[in-house]
C-alpha cells in the first residue's frame, strides 16, 4: 500500500514547525511525518531527508507544506 510522507523542515532550532505538521496533516491524515533542522541553503547533509528518499517505494507521495520546506 503506497504511503504518504510530509516533510518538515526549520532552518533553526529557535523555529516552530507545528505549523507545517498541522498543514500537512489537515490535508493528509495518515501521512508519516519526517522532522528536520537544517539550513535551507544546502540541499547535501539534510540526513532526514536522505533516510527519506531511501525509505520511499514506488507510489509513495512526499508532501511539503510549502516550496520553500524542500
Amino acid at each position: 500500500m503506497a504511503k504518504i510522507y510530509g516533510y518538515c523542515r526549520v532552518s533553526s532550532p529557535k523555529q516552530n514547525i507545528d505549523r507545517q505538521i498541522r498543514n500537512i496533516k489537515g490535508v493528509y491524515p495518515d501521512a508519516h511525518i519526517v522532522q528536520e533542522t537544517f539550513t535551507g541553503t544546502k540541499i547535501e547533509g539534510r540526513k532526514e531527508f536522505q533516510k527519506l528518499l531511501n525509505r520511499i517505494k514506488r507510489g509513495d507521495t512526499i508532501v511539503f507544506d510549502s516550496v520553500s520546506r524542500m
